[in-house]
């Protein structure tokens, strides 16, 4: 369940949790209701005399309430909204993803909504002589302002934590969560199930993407369980890729059908990436946020060189583990499923080729970037170790071309003697 969860979509919408929230709020009062109507049936008070309603004011309160909450919510919306868009101008528009899947603003929203929606609820219930009956729902009316309580607090919170939330340490944080776990599941955990190098000999079937998309999610280890005894899947578009409705989505062997069934049900396209299981994009996030950083618009270099120091902590796990290999094994050790994951020379040229094209201009993130390489180097193989020197000179060379000052290069390449050079020839740890 956790698996799933993790790739589904709803986890990143920010009407999920305030719909359920919602249904709690409508289940709750009913549940109240009733509980008022069992204690007025046996003429059973909970409630002091001083602390009874009357009918008017019980509506008057709920009504306050309901209405006053609903207003809050609306503010709140407004205010996220207008986080979002500055974070989507100043830090890239795919980070806004990471406001929508803000579980504190999705919850205070939702408690804002069911709190009204409570209301309401209760409202409808108290009734006096007019109806041929008058019946106040005390408990349910003091929940109400438990409620209330409650919003103001959330409100105070919110504040508080929109205001975090904005800031670029805070920002940083986020996306690097989101590189180590990618990491950690791929390249980490998954270590124990898989094997070296495999392909698939000869495809019995191809499996079509049913849609267009990006290739979000694969639920390995279900796929792997469902596959025993029936067949083995390569994936051709992993995690990250798009595909278009009829592409080439995988290939399959043993029973064609059933496999192209298994693949269809364990593999998810949606419209957007996410990082997930796409390491690629979780790096590509902070690069971004890097590029954009040193950008004319932005000018904050120093933003820019603590992101690039900050991908360290999701790439040197990366090259640290031992390739974990292509193929998923089931429990007799027999390959179900082909998966190949980026190298960490792939890796290493997703972040530096950027960084060359739009940041060389920048002494100090340069010297960042050839941080991040000599803590590469240190951890990396033989051929990533190689391509991290290739990229190091790249970037130096367009240092050079951007007219960066002999004074200047001469500290970098200094730089890269102790950091890059050095790491490398001590290898890997």
């Amino acid at each position: 369940m956790k698996t799933w969860w993790r790739g589904a979509q709803l986890r990143e919408s920010m009407w999920f949790v305030p719909g359920v929230m919602v249904v709690a709020a409508i289940v709750l009062a009913q549940g109240v209701i009733v509980l008022d109507l069992w204690l007025d049936a046996r003429t059973l008070d909970v409630l002091p005399d001083s602390f009874l309603l009357g009918v008017e004011g019980s509506r008057g309160i709920l009504v306050a309430i309901g209405g006053s909450v609903l207003a809050v919510a609306a503010t709140t919306f407004s205010i996220t909204m207008s986080v979002i868009a500055t974070a989507s101008s100043t830090y890239g528009p795919r980070l806004v993803r990471n406001f929508m899947s803000d579980r504190s603003n999705q919850r205070v929203l939702g408690l804002f909504v069911g709190t009204f929606v409570y209301c309401l609820m209760v409202l409808r219930r108290v009734q006096d002589s007019s109806d041929g009956i008058t019946f106040v729902p005390h408990v349910a009316v003091y929940g109400a302002l438990l409620l209330a309580l409650a919003s103001v607090a959330a409100l105070v919170y919110f504040l508080h934590h929109i205001s975090d939330v904005i800031q670029v340490p805070t920002l940083v944080r986020r996306v690097r969560a989101e590189l180590e776990s990618a990491v950690d599941d791929l390249y980490g955990e998954a270590r124990g199930e898989r094997v070296t190098a495999f392909a698939l000999s000869v495809p019995d079937a191809e499996v079509l993407a049913p849609r267009a998309g990006f290739v979000t999610f694969v639920d390995a280890p279900a796929l792997v369980r469902a596959a025993t005894g029936v067949g083995v899947a390569e994936l051709v578009a992993t995690p990250g890729t798009h595909v278009m409705a009829g592409e080439l989505l995988a290939r399959v062997s043993g029973d064609a059908e059933e496999m192209s069934r298994l693949v269809c049900a364990h593999v998810r396209v949606g419209d957007t990436r996410t990082p997930a299981q796409d390491v690629e994009f979780a790096v590509q996030q902070l690069v971004e946020m890097a590029v954009r950083a040193v950008s004319p618009s932005t000018n904050d270099p120093y933003t820019a060189r603590n992101v690039v120091e900050e991908l360290a902590c999701g790439l040197v796990p990366a090259m640290r583990h031992p390739a974990p290999g292509d193929g998923w094994v089931d429990d007799d050790g027999v390959v179900r499923l082909v998966w190949r994951l980026p190298t960490g020379a792939e890796l290493v040229d997703l972040v530096f080729d950027d960084l060359r094209l739009y940041a060389a201009g920048d002494p100090e993130v340069v010297k960042a970037a050839l941080r991040l390489a000599g803590r590469l180097a240190r951890v990396a193989g033989p051929e990533t170790v190689a391509r991290v020197r290739t990229q190091v000179e790249e970037l130096l060379a367009a240092a050079e071309r951007e007219g960066t000052s002999a004074f200047d290069l001469d500290r970098l390449r200094a730089c890269r003697d102790q950091l890059v050079t050095g790491a490398s020839d001590v290898g890997p740890m």
